[in-house]
Formats: C-alpha cells, structure tokens, sequence
C-alpha cells in the first residue's frame, strides 16, 4: 500500500531569501503609522498612511534615547515580542496574552478585537503591534492619528505566515537577527516533527489499510451545535504538515458543523480548544457527544484538549503543537492496527470453523468469544 505523502514544506533558505524583501521595503516605507500586513509581503510597507504621526522608522531612530512602549494586542504578537528578548518594552497587553509568564504581570487592556481607545492612549504607547482581528477599527485610527505608529499583521495562519511576521516585528523592535534565527528554527523543528511522523506512520503500511488519519478541531460546543475549525485556520496548517484530513476543511475559518456531517465523515480524532473546556470531565462529556459519541474518536475518546494559544494561535511553539497533534493520530493509528488484527483472527477462526479445518475447535464456545470482536 502506498504511503502517505507529506507536503513539502517551503524551505527556510528559501523563506528568508523572500522576506528578506520585506526589510527593504520596510525600511524605505516605514512610515506608515496604520498599516496591515498581508501575504504579499513585499507591498506591506511600501505607502505612508495619512494618519501618520510618529513613525515605526522615528521610533527606531530614537530607541537609544527613548525605548519604545508597545502594546501587544493578540497572544501570538505576545508571545514573539518576549521570544525576540522585547518583552521589557511591553506596557500592556490583551486579555488572551498569557504566555510567556511574564506576560501576566503586564496590564491588562481586555480582549482584543474590543479594545478601546481611552485604554490603550493611556499607557502612553509608541507603538502598537496587534493580530489579525485587532479592532475596532475606529479605535486603531483614532490611536494612529494620536500619534501611535499601529500595525495589525492579515497574514496566512501557517509556517510561513507566521514566518512573515516574525521576521516584521523583528524589524520593528530592533531584534533583526534574532528573528532571522527564531525563523530558521521554527522551519527546522518544524522539519523534525514532519520527519519523525512520516516515519512513524510508515511503520503501520503493511497492516492492510490506509495509514492516513481524519481530524477534527473543535473549538466551541453550545446549543447551536459544535464549532470547528476549517480551511485557512491554524488547525488546518497543522493537520496540512502532517498530511491529516481536516474533516472540515471544505468549510473556511470557524463555523458551526452540523452532527450529521460529522457522523459522515468520521473524525479519527478529535482535538478541543482548551478553553472551552470546563471540569474534570470535560474530555469525556465531548466523547459522549452525539455528534461525536459513534465516531472512532467517540467510540475509542480519542479527544484531546489543546492550549488554545498554540491551537489556535501563530505561536512560536507551532513545532510543539505539531508534535502533540503527531502523537494523539499515533495512538489512533496504533488502535486501528489492533482492531485489525483482532478481527483477523476472529475472520480466520470463524473460517476455520465453518470449513471444518479446525477439528479441535469447539464452535459452540468460540462462537460466544467472537462477539468480542465484532
């Protein structure tokens, strides 16, 4: 049986040789206070927005004189800032902006897709540096005419939008090389967890089915049904990189699924976003899920919680991540290798039986143990 093929991943040389683009068009156009990145990396800094009042360029040319005072809307903005040693020039952050530790000792400016202007102006801040879906909008001109130089990052949820913007934000914090490297260790961890599976997952070619896995990504469960994560999320990505079926993939960013569909398409596993979940028994409500309850993943819980911040987010720690969605498709695989074998033999000895090859087998006893397997 064929393996399963990986999808190559787009090299770091190549990557770096890319975005190196970007360092020269921020630094002829960094004069943008309100700007938003897109994939296009290229045409990302490239025109000066008109609410400009202090640059990123004037904040870099006065840093020695005067450290700049950023605040972090998002987890994932967060948590690169700290990894390229900045995180001393935080002064607030959102509520999601929770790792590293040190990140909870900041103040606390409250979600941010609801920020709000009086908030965020009264922490003084030079620059304000915000996920995708950072807003309001009025609330991120009305700070950019005030003077702050505001950049929210639109960039792919996978390897090489996170990529993007860590190389950006290191431009912008004055932090160039360590992004450089926190980018060729990102491809290259990333690089060791796809390796690892795709030899693991080789292991079980000869057990006569297909080695290939089908997931799912749930991330809220109310009375409406159960939202999950589709095309163009970081769910996605992860399942991508590892050549797993998101069973939501024709579905795109985060919607409802109904249960019947999720009964059709039968998740092998299932990962929760760990923020809905609430109690000890949590894992096993979701189990026991109608939606999910007759699935492989229901019959065997194989439901795994996920700390939303690497789940959902562009987090440095998306080779971490990789490994634990790695790990629980492992196990799916492995209890499908058993169930295979099991009914093997059960299919040879129920032959056995009613050929009459096995003279010392007792049908009447054995018919009884069958029901084990079935």
């Amino acid at each position: 049986m064929a393996k399963t093929k990986l999808p190559s991943l787009v090299s770091t040389k190549k990557v770096l040789h890319r975005l190196s683009v970007i360092s020269v068009f921020w630094c002829l156009g960094s004069g943008g206070a309100y700007a938003a990145a897109t994939s296009s990396a290229p045409n990302t800094h490239t025109a000066p927005n008109t609410h400009t009042a202090l640059s990123a360029s004037s904040v870099h040319e006065n840093q020695q004189a005067d450290t700049p005072r950023i605040i972090a809307a998002g987890g994932s903005v967060t948590e690169i800032i700290y990894a390229l040693g900045r995180g001393d020039w935080v002064v607030a952050t959102d509520s999601t902006s929770m790792f590293p530790a040190a990140a909870t000792e900041v103040t606390k400016l409250g979600y941010f897709r609801q920020l709000s202007t009086e908030g965020v102006l009264a922490q003084q801040p030079s620059l304000l540096l915000g996920a995708s879906a950072t807003g309001p909008e009025p609330m991120l001109e009305q700070v950019a005419k005030a003077g702050v130089d505001v950049h929210v990052y639109h960039v792919s949820k996978d390897i090489d939008g996170l990529s993007e913007m860590v190389l950006d934000i290191g431009h912008r914090v004055s932090a160039v090389e360590k992004a450089e490297q926190l980018v060729t260790d990102l491809h290259r961890q990333v690089d060791v967890q796809q390796r690892q599976y795709s030899e693991a997952i080789a292991s079980y070619v000869s057990t006569g089915y297909p080695n290939t896995i089908s997931a799912l990504f749930v991330v809220a469960n109310n009375d409406r049904g159960i939202t999950v994560a589709g095309a163009k999320t970081v769910p996605q990505a992860l399942f991508d990189t590892l050549g797993m079926t998101n069973i939501a993939s024709d579905l795109v960013g985060y919607k409802l699924m109904d249960a019947e569909s999720v009964l059709a398409r039968n998740p092998d596993v299932v990962f929760a976003a760990g923020h809905m979940l609430h109690g000890k028994n949590a894992l096993n409500s979701l189990c026991s899920h109608h939606a999910i309850a007759t699935t492989f993943a229901g019959q065997h819980c194989l439901v795994k919680a996920m700390d939303s911040s690497i789940g959902l987010g562009l987090s440095p720690r998306f080779a971490i991540a990789l490994k634990a969605v790695a790990e629980h498709g492992l196990r799916a695989l492995s209890l499908k290798a058993a169930n295979t074998v099991m009914q093997e033999s059960a299919s040879q000895v129920h032959i056995a039986q009613s050929t009459g090859l096995d003279k010392n087998t007792n049908t009447d006893n054995n018919s009884h143990d069958m029901g084990r397997f079935e």
